[in-house]
Parts: C-alpha cells; structure tokens; sequence
C-alpha cells in the first residue's frame, strides 16, 4: 500500500504544481495597470459625481471581481492539497482516523463553496458587462465535477467515520 501511496503523493504533486503554475500565470496576465488607472482617477474624480455610475467604478469592481476569482481558484488548490494529508496518514496505516474525516469534509466544503463563488462572482462580472454569463453554460463547464465531487468527499467522511466506529468495535472483541 505504501508503494501506491507514495505514487499518488507523486501524481497529487504534480497536479498541485500544475494548478499553480497555471494561477500565477493568469495572475501574471491580468492587467494590474487598471489599479493604477483606478488611483488616478480617485486623485481627480469629481467628488459631486456618484461613484457607482462611473465608468472608473465599473472597472474597478472588475479589478476587484477578478481579484476573489484568484482567491477562489487559489483556495480550490489548497482544498486539493488536503489530499496530501489523507495519503500519509494512509501511508502510517491510519485509514479511518478523525484526520482523515476532517480532511474529506474539508475538501468537500471547499468544492463546493468555490463552486457557489465563483457563479456568483462570474454573474457578477457578467452583469458589469465585462464578460457573458449563461448559468447552464457555466454550470455545464467546471462546475460539473465540482459540486458532485464535493458531495461524494463529504459521503466519504460519513464512510469513513462509520469504518472508524466499526474498526474500534473490532479492536474491543478478543
């Protein structure tokens, strides 16, 4: 069993360096000149003017949007490093301890908030007029996997505390 621990340690490393090489690259794409954009325009905005309707406000809030999408993927990929944990403690043998429990019903929480976050902050957008948002079409995209699998980590943590329970009553039978 250590043998196939040690190889999806390998393969969960690799997917986690992928993620995030992935995130800092659209970091490093976004356009952080809009923040600059954004502290000249406060210097000289018209402070009679309401702030929501202009166009300044508008980009900022797409800045702003953008920003918690980056959040939000950067927090899938720390839910996705949970699973680093569960391995070793598959690899020391502990296959049903509380560690392990938590950790499904973590990365089933954070599937599934980012999941709801991330609609919401692409309705968002959407409604700024910075992209195009069809909830089927986003839902059918990523967001698929995301809530089903969430939901079968958090089945998982159920599983595994009911195999916690029935492994501490075998360890009480002589």
């Amino acid at each position: 069993m250590t043998d196939n621990a040690k190889i999806l340690t390998i393969i969960t490393y690799a997917v986690l360096l992928g993620a995030v090489s992935v995130l800092l690259n659209d970091i490093r794409e976004f356009d952080f000149n809009q923040f600059e954009s954004f502290q000249n325009w406060a210097k000289n905005a018209d402070k009679n003017e309401s702030w929501f309707t202009t166009k300044n406000a508008i980009q900022w809030s797409y800045y702003v949007i953008s920003a918690g999408l980056f959040f939000w993927r950067g927090y899938l990929i720390y839910g996705f490093s949970n699973f680093l944990s569960i391995l070793k403690e598959v690899e020391n043998g502990n296959y049903f301890s509380d560690k392990n429990i938590k950790y499904f019903r973590k990365i089933g929480s954070i599937f599934i908030w980012y999941t709801i976050n991330v609609l919401i902050l692409r309705f968002l957008l959407a409604l700024i007029g910075e992209s195009t948002f069809s909830f089927f079409n986003e839902l059918k995209m990523e967001f698929t996997f995301l809530i089903p699998a969430g939901l079968a980590f958090y089945i998982l943590a159920e599983i595994f505390e009911r195999g916690k329970i029935v492994e501490e009553e075998n360890d009480l039978t002589i």
